[in-house]
């Protein structure tokens, strides 16, 4: 049997059965049979229900070949390389060149045991090809930059407006068409992983911005695109947008959600939770009924989070559960999984969604969002019938939820009965590793610290996880980290986000403060004094292991 890797059944399973020893031979033949009803590459089957991420098996499978391994970014491409090879060439055989060092080329393959295309290269370029398996949507993403004004664009955008890189004409070229700028805001979108586009109508001018690790960054004036869901390919790299119009003095403004059909589901390893609550995540994630929902604003990571929890249950359950979610829209799809998108044109909303799923023997069921008394009722409801219910809801922390709950008519009752984890959270910028340099703080930064109420509370927690030394005055050497900005990050010295988090875990005193109805900060005063971290601890303890810096904790989880 021949797989998506041109790798063999037999191969996969001496690797990860045999010889590293991390699937039994009935997990291996699950997933097999599993890749053969749904037709897709045993390694995605692998990768998706045995809870094994997809790097680690091509990383040991590139070290059983005998070649290297490249989690491939765009960042890591060099241009000297790139220009190598055709770009037909490196379409066609799903390859790219990325690094050039003296006469040897390092190449970015899908499949890097294809000696005969090996040889190819090595007559037309005249160099010593080194092979290098690497992911397939990495490859077709950095394809992007055979595009030479895309390219250029990228390369001088480090230094420069955007804006202006993208208006820049050559002397003697014609005003660009729509389509064209179109184009060009697309490919810079997927190739920095952007996650929105926005374009706004003013009186004299429109503006289109992309946000990029969280924060929005001016790009151009386009022409207004029509509005609704377009799929587009942009050389072999798909993706969707979601588009949304609301009108405005000046016109309509758009906010195009970019949708990437390659990218993989994150696992819970991968969120940014600390040990200790990760285990707090699992164990009520693997409870057979109750309710467990995320927090936060729009764009802090919840649907995220959300479809990492739904991939582990049906990991951990063996897909022996019925699992089924109403979302708006569907981001993301998961295998074996039910994944129903609202349609209110057709009258199915949240509401009405889950009623008719409540009638289809579900074991799980996640609700994209908890928007009104109905849904909310009917969820609550259902996670005292015995289902365990996921879902989102928009407060400003964790603890915010209870009231929030039973402002909107859930009874005191049934949500103390019922609720289990209320997981709030934010997105941080992600210090450029590039980039990273460690820096003293100031003491003014020191001295605001100091004077928070909850300061020496943080210290002890973060003394505990072994963050910070345990002395007399732990912050006397302390070292804080920032990127000094490269041509990697563009400049921002930030590159991609992670969460910070605060679980608030449901235990008898909060349900008697439940039941009892008490306010907002004393049911959050008491999960504190039970040992709750707040989110803005947690952001302070990944500041400390120069993951992010303060002003992003303040920025986000004040």
């Amino acid at each position: 049997m021949m797989l998506g890797l041109r790798v063999t059944e037999e191969e996969l399973r001496a690797l990860l059965v045999t010889q590293l020893e991390v699937l039994g031979e009935a997990e291996f033949e699950k997933a097999r049979k599993m890749a053969a009803r749904l037709a897709i590459p045993l390694e995605r089957a692998l990768a998706d229900h045995c809870r094994i991420p997809l790097e680690f098996i091509l990383k040991h499978l590139a070290e059983s070949w005998g070649v290297g391994f490249v989690d491939l970014k765009v960042s890591d491409v060099k241009m000297d390389a790139l220009r190598t090879v055709p770009a037909e060439l490196a379409r066609s055989h799903t390859l790219v060149p990325f690094e050039l060092t003296g006469s040897t080329l390092r190449v970015a393959m899908f499949d890097p045991r294809d000696r005969k295309i090996r040889d190819d290269i090595q007559r037309r370029a005249g160099l010593q090809v080194v092979p290098c398996l690497a992911p397939e949507m990495a490859i077709r993403r950095v394809h992007l930059l055979y595009n030479e004004e895309l390219r250029g664009m990228l390369e001088r955008s480090t230094g420069e407006e955007v804006a202006s890189v993208l208006r820049a004409r050559r002397p003697g070229e014609e005003e660009r068409s729509a389509v064209d700028l179109v184009n060009r805001v697309l490919e810079y979108a997927v190739v920095t992983r952007a996650s929105d586009i926005h374009i706004e109508p003013f009186e004299l001018e429109g503006l289109v911005r992309c946000r990029i690790d969280g924060v929005l960054r001016d790009v151009l004036s386009l022409p207004r695109p029509q509005d609704g869901r377009i799929d587009m390919d942009l050389g072999g790299f798909k993706a969707d947008l979601r588009a949304s119009a609301v009108p405005t003095q000046w016109g309509e403004k758009l906010v195009l959600r970019v949708l990437s059909k390659e990218a993989s589901v994150i696992d819970l390893e991968g969120l940014g939770l600390d040990p200790t609550g990760y285990q707090i995540v699992l164990r009520n994630l693997l409870r057979s009924f109750g309710m467990l929902l995320i927090t936060g604003p729009t764009g802090s990571g919840k649907s995220t989070t959300l479809y990492a929890m739904l991939q582990r249950l049906a990991a951990e359950r063996q897909n022996m559960v019925n699992i089924t979610t109403i979302e708006d829209p569907v981001e993301s799809t998961i295998p074996r999984i039910n994944q129903i998108p609202i349609n209110l044109a057709a009258g199915l909303d949240f509401a009405t969604g889950l009623r008719a799923v409540l009638r289809q023997d579900p074991d799980v069921i996640m609700v994209g969002e908890m928007r009104d008394r109905e849904t909310a009722e009917l969820g609550v409801r259902a996670a005292l019938l015995g289902r365990l219910l996921l879902s989102t809801l928009h407060t400003n922390d964790a603890t915010a939820a209870v009231p929030r709950l039973l402002d909107m008519g859930v009874e005191s009752f049934l949500l103390a009965s019922t609720m289990s984890l209320v997981v709030g959270q934010r997105l941080v910028r992600r210090i450029c590793t590039s980039c990273r340099e460690s820096v003293t703080p100031e003491e003014t930064v020191l001295r605001a610290l100091q004077a928070r109420p909850d300061f020496e509370a943080t210290i002890r927690i973060l003394q505990d996880q072994g963050v910070l030394s345990k002395g007399a005055d732990p912050l006397s050497a302390l070292r804080l980290f920032h990127g000094k900005g490269c041509g990697q990050c563009t400049g921002t010295g930030f590159k991609g986000r992670l969460g910070v988090f605060e679980l608030f875990e449901i235990d008898e005193q909060v349900r008697g403060m439940i039941m009892e109805r008490r306010d907002a900060a004393s049911i959050r005063a008491a999960a504190i004094s039970q040992g709750m971290k707040t989110m803005f601890q947690d952001g302070l303890s990944k500041v400390f292991l120069g993951e992010t810096t303060l002003e992003e904790v303040f920025r986000v989880a004040l």
